[in-house]
């Protein structure tokens, strides 16, 4: 039911009436994923269930709906045992504003456990404005975790009144309150009347041990301007990789436009990535190409390395001027390698509604419908839709067509946004002929492709298409293979080696079967071997999982979603996506907690070890075998 979103009152209710704590417990979070509304009545009542896996699954799919009739229910779980109080706050920070007087009064009230009060924390964090009064009071418990749970609340919406105080908090004993303390102290927050306050706190941890707090710091820092050079430079030949790329990142708004500056910084670090973001700080420093020394990045254009060719032509998305943009970027547009015209096509999406100068929509993008790449089609006309029109409408339903023969969705997802964009715009300019078209097209069995119809009203039926045909033994091999072994407490395990190390994996069967099964099967099949990690962010996430190698590709079907209680903590393993519903091979790994992700990414394992290859991995860094076992 839940594979299929199409919500079955009858059996659901049959479940939760189950005298099977575990079936009631599937149940209740099954209304949640499903966003079942006439059931969260039910599910209000379940908070007071005997069980208390199945009360704190009631809690978090009331979160997942954020629905706002149960506040007060909520609101009374916070003072239930086990993990139902937990999930009650999290699920009133997911409510939101309803919710404010609930989080308040429970954040001022004496301690609650700590796992309970760290919720509560990162439930106010949602609040706008944040409660900075009731979150201060918790910066200086003995709890290192509820600690940077309340510094979190007041780093990640950048809070001015809370500045002061995380300032003092630069010597916590604790990486992650420090980490959060770095995050926090931007001129954005502090203004120029906290600034000698602060950047002496920045600097000293600029040079902290922890790499994660280092990157934090260069981040906040750079947000001061030239204030940072010394802090910036000397972070370029920091130890750890992801600090030095940070560093080249923040560059362009800390490093003067002069030529031996940037020289010396591109002579610092001769990696790949290091490189390629400073090429792209650089340009839209206003420095000349010229200026850079070294594997001169004006070869970069012509280079036998596609990857090369495509940093040239991203980097020049920022260039000041038109001739530079035109020098590197136009000759990616014909580019033998679709993975580079993909990045050129990005780069003048921009300019698909302008013509100024030139006709950049009838001469650029529109011919280029007919590219045969998916991806390449996927990004112009995602390009296009911006100022989607009825008149453009048949060309953009004749690449549809055609796209029905890729492998890939991608072409076929873009059309369909595009059509759906320029219905809303102007549905009284589609003449009867398109319009009929469009209702004869047949229900694609990718639930990708009909979402992104959605509002075509020619499509409507399209709304009620079954997103998966698969029989029921299937699923029943499912249970058999990965729920039951799960149940018993048999996990799987998974081993990515990579050219930095080897990393374990534990995985979720029980609370995500479906993608467990899926990262299973892509992983024997050899899918994710020389495959590379082609997303990091430092001290974010490591992303990997498309054979393409620029982030566009995907296998030929989308998973859905199975969110579920586990959090994003240091070492989660999440499907990547790009809209609801929309996983399939992609993954990634989280460097700290992230928070904000809870409830919208599905969780489906975590790291055991190799925590320093976690740490070390970068950009372009290949991934060698995924073994299961």
């Amino acid at each position: 039911m839940t594979d299929r979103r199409a919500p079955d009152t009858l059996l659901v209710r049959s479940a939760l009436g189950s005298r099977s704590n575990a079936v009631r417990a599937f149940a209740a979070l099954a209304v949640g994923q499903v966003r079942a509304a006439a059931l969260f009545p039910d599910l209000r009542l379940l908070l007071r269930d005997a069980d208390t896996a199945v009360a704190a699954n009631a809690a978090y799919s009331l979160g997942l709906a954020r629905d706002s009739a149960a506040v007060a229910t909520l609101g009374e779980a916070l003072g239930s045992l086990g993990p139902a109080a937990a999930e009650a706050a999290w699920a009133l920070g997911q409510i939101g504003e309803p919710s404010r007087r609930i989080v308040e009064e429970a954040l001022a009230a004496p301690a609650a456990p700590g796992e309970v009060l760290g919720e509560l924390l990162l439930a106010a964090a949602k609040l706008r404005p944040v409660p900075v009064r009731q979150v201060t009071a918790h910066l200086r418990g003995a709890d290192p975790e509820v600690r940077w749970r309340a510094a979190y609340a007041l780093s990640r919406p950048l809070v001015p009144a809370g500045v002061r105080i995380l300032a003092e908090l630069g010597g916590d004993p604790s990486a992650e309150v420090r980490a959060q303390v770095a995050r926090a102290l931007t001129r954005n927050a502090a203004g120029d009347t906290l600034r000698a306050v602060v950047t002496p706190v920045l600097e000293r941890l600029a040079g902290d041990a922890d790499a994660h707090v280092r990157v934090n710091a260069v981040r906040s820092l750079a947000s001061y301007g030239s204030l940072a050079t010394t802090a910036v430079v000397a972070a370029m030949s920091d130890a750890d990789p992801n600090v030095r790329i940070t560093a080249a990142q923040v560059a362009v708004t800390v490093l003067p436009a002069q030529k031996p500056v940037w020289v010396q910084a591109w002579n610092s670090d001769t990696a790949f990535t290091f490189r390629r973001v400073l090429l792209a700080s650089a340009l839209r420093a206003g420095v000349a190409l010229a200026a850079l020394s070294g594997d001169a990045p004006g070869s970069w254009v012509a280079s036998a390395d596609w990857r090369r060719r495509a940093a040239a032509a991203e980097a020049a998305a920022g260039a000041r001027a038109t001739s530079t943009l035109l020098e590197l970027a136009l000759p990616a547009v014909g580019d033998d390698d679709a993975r580079v015209r993909s990045v050129a096509y990005g780069v003048f999406a921009p300019y698909a509604d302008s013509a100024p100068r030139f006709a950049w929509r009838r001469e650029l993008f529109m011919p280029a419908l007919a590219d045969p790449d998916p991806h390449v089609r996927a990004r112009i006309l995602g390009a296009l839709t911006r100022s989607a029109s009825a008149r453009e409408a048949p060309a953009v339903l004749a690449t549809y067509h055609a796209a029905r023969r890729d492998s890939a969705s991608d072409a076929r997802a873009a059309a369909m946004r595009y059509l759906a964009a320029a219905w809303r715009r102007d549905s009284l300019a589609f003449p009867d002929s398109l319009r009929a078209a469009l209702a004869a097209l047949p229900a694609p069995g990718d639930p990708t492709v009909r979402a992104a119809a959605a509002g075509l009203s020619p499509l409507a039926r399209w709304d009620s298409a079954s997103s998966t045909d698969r029989p029921l033994g299937w699923y029943e091999a499912r249970v058999r293979s990965l729920v039951v072994p799960a149940l018993r407490g048999d996990l799987p395990r998974a081993r990515i080696t990579t050219e930095r190390g080897v990393m374990e994996l534990e995985l979720f069967a029980l609370d995500a079967p479906l993608t467990v099964f899926n990262f299973e099967t892509l992983a024997r099949s050899g899918f994710h071997v020389g495959t590379r990690f082609h997303r990091v962010v430092p001290n974010f996430v490591i992303q990997a999982g498309e054979p393409r190698g620029d982030g566009s590709g995907r296998p030929p079907f989308a998973i859905r979603d199975e969110l579920n209680r586990r959090r994003y903590d240091r070492g989660a393993v999440g499907m990547a996506l790009s809209g609801p519903d929309t996983g399939g091979s992609q993954f990634f790994i989280t460097h700290a907690p992230q928070p904000h992700l809870d409830g919208g990414y599905t969780v489906f394992g975590r790291v055991l070890s190799g925590w320093d290859v976690l740490d070390a991995i970068v950009q372009g860094d290949r991934i060698q075998h995924i073994g299961i076992r």
